[in-house]
């Protein structure tokens, strides 16, 4: 995102800068229910420019420099209005012939998905499923993100935002939790995001998503340690923006494919929560830093 789109977005949105995301959810009595939500995403939480999907919770970003963002921001309220719309106009245009594959039911597959881990993991004594009632309730609100990287290859991720609701419905705790694994391709033509009838597209959200619902599940069942991970430098390809950025970061866990990390990111910050990564994509050396 540039530069001056930041400073003016932040002129404009008020976004807490604690690291309330980085913490574990605090202690809780009895099962946990967890609610599904299909509510668009706040603002604050979108890149200058970011463009959604109609009738779906699937957002694009990475596009905000072919439309000269930065250029049209420096003339003010007006140019940001102008700005923004030529940004989410690049962005309509650069997935338009994709639209058949990326109007995807989201909150259904998550549903669907959700069922199976609850169904296959021993969360019972804790976590109980979707509808059902319980001392406190997990909201969950799933999205995807579909982050250009260049004029035409783009990156797929899942994400959920968690937020704990205490049983006479006052917020809690709040956490976001993003899963980007896979390859990046063009959105059309050959090896393509629509290419066999959009099966990357369908494999990859649903890769990503149970990445992200397992993330979550561990996290909230105490299983996903996050205060006793090790230290690294991480420059990854993070949601939301096209190009490879370092972040401190604490690992919390790792396969031979994926890496979980918890980026040292205030809770402004798009990175913001667990992030679950791939390891063919990211650099990573130790840190100090925690």
């Amino acid at each position: 995102m540039p530069h001056g789109a930041v400073v003016m977005l932040a002129a404009l949105v008020a976004a807490g800068c604690g690291h309330a995301m980085s913490a574990p959810m605090p202690d809780v009595k009895g099962p946990i229910s967890i609610r599904l939500s299909d509510e668009a995403l706040p603002f604050s939480q979108l890149p200058f420019g970011t463009y959604q999907i109609p009738a779906t919770a699937v957002y694009v970003s990475g596009h905000q420099r072919e439309a000269r963002v930065d250029e049209l921001t420096s003339f003010g309220l007006v140019g940001m209005l102008i700005a923004h719309g030529a940004a989410q106009n690049v962005a309509d245009t650069k997935t338009k012939d994709a639209r058949t594959h990326l109007t995807v039911d989201l909150r259904a597959l998550t549903e669907e998905i959700l069922a199976d881990q609850l169904a296959r993991n021993s969360y019972a004594n804790r976590i109980v499923s979707t509808g059902a009632a319980g001392t406190s309730t997990i909201e969950v609100v799933p999205f995807a993100v579909i982050t250009f990287i260049g004029q035409s290859r783009a990156r797929f991720w899942v994400g959920l935002n968690a937020s704990l609701i205490s049983p006479d419905g006052k917020p809690m705790w709040k956490t976001r939790y993003h899963a980007g694994v896979g390859d990046d391709r063009p959105m059309t033509g050959e090896d393509s995001w629509t290419s066999d009838d959009g099966a990357p597209v369908r494999d990859t959200i649903r890769r990503n998503l149970r990445l992200a619902l397992d993330a979550l599940l561990r996290d909230i069942s105490g299983n996903l340690r996050r205060q006793a991970g090790r230290a690294f430098r991480v420059t990854a390809q993070w949601v939301w923006l096209p190009s490879l950025e370092p972040e401190n970061a604490v690992v919390l866990d790792e396969t031979d494919e994926v890496i979980v990390v918890l980026p040292d990111a205030s809770d402004d910050r798009l990175i913001a929560g667990i992030n679950i990564l791939d390891k063919r994509s990211i650099f990573m050396m130790r840190s100090t830093s925690r």
